[in-house]
């Protein structure tokens, strides 16, 4: 007997919970897994928008839930986990999406510790205690499963004017070995996604908004040009890496990451994000700098 798609998929009747998908590839993901047979749990802290994304799963025939919620609050996960159960049945499959740089776009010589900590917060501590959740839920119920962390091109590869937001992504790959490593007993898979710049519902506000700092629409305008494949990704393309992970077929991987970035990585033409000019706390010394151990007046 032929095998069919949804077989190999493996996710028919199963309850996934995605975060962040009131817009983005979150929501791509949560209608890629309704499309597999997943009941999904909509986390966002947009309750519109996870309302939104509800109506769009339900209307494929799949169960549903919205749950608006803050990531940042470190009681969200335990809480959030809880209820996608209590309304859908135990999840086995998750998908962690929220993050963001929160706002931080400045040089690293004009960070205070509140900016530094606030992407951290937002990628890396919620993914922590996410994962945390959802694996002791799995555990508890006696199902095996499948984690899917999502980190950034930012936490590969340099990221000048986003040094926090890189090192909390950074620490979501890393993260992610080794919490695949400790939950491997347990038959649960933990795997990252790690898109690169994408046309979202945010970055397309940006590049529409004339009060947009230029350098910020400079970066989508030059990261579009630079890309590969000619232009920045669609939530759906790589929603489908995402499913991918999630699901059976792959089913020997675990503690790898999958970048999706149309393969501006493999290039030098990756552009700084905003910046453009130099950090308030040098500005006035710009210029004045000399050769290291060399004094005014040496050959």
């Amino acid at each position: 007997m032929t095998a069919t798609l949804s077989d190999l998929l493996g996710l028919a009747d199963r309850t996934a919970l995605v975060t962040g998908a009131g817009n983005g590839i979150a929501r791509a993901t949560a209608h890629l897994l309704a499309d597999a047979g997943c009941d999904v749990a909509v986390v966002d802290r947009d309750p519109a928008a996870a309302a939104r994304t509800v109506t769009e799963v339900t209307a494929k025939g799949r169960k549903a839930v919205a749950i608006p919620a803050d990531i940042t609050d470190p009681t969200t996960p335990a809480a959030m986990v809880e209820q996608a159960s209590a309304a859908l049945g135990p999840i086995s499959v998750a998908v962690n999406v929220a993050g963001g740089t929160a706002g931080v776009n400045k040089s690293l010589l004009d960070l205070t510790l509140d900016d530094w900590h606030r992407p951290l917060v937002l990628n890396l501590d919620s993914t922590f205690l996410s994962v945390q959740a959802e694996a002791i839920a799995m555990v508890r119920a006696g199902l095996r499963g499948t984690i899917v962390n999502v980190g950034s091109t930012s936490g590969v590869t340099g990221a000048p004017n986003l040094a926090a937001y890189g090192a909390a992504n950074a620490g979501v790959i890393h993260f992610t070995k080794t919490a695949a490593l400790e939950l491997a007993p347990y038959g649960i898979r933990v795997n990252c996604l790690i898109p690169g710049t994408h046309w979202t519902v945010g970055t397309r506000a940006h590049m529409n908004n004339p009060e947009a700092p230029a350098s910020v629409r400079e970066f989508f305008t030059k990261s579009a040009a630079a890309t590969p494949l000619g232009d920045l990704g669609e939530p759906g393309q790589t929603a489908g890496v995402a499913l991918f992970l999630a699901s059976d077929l792959s089913s020997y991987m675990t503690g790898n990451s999958v970048i999706s970035d149309g393969g501006i990585l493999h290039t030098t033409a990756r552009p700084a994000f905003g910046g453009g000019t130099a950090p308030e706390a040098i500005r006035d010394y710009v210029g004045t700098v000399r050769t290291p151990h060399t004094e005014e007046g040496d050959d």
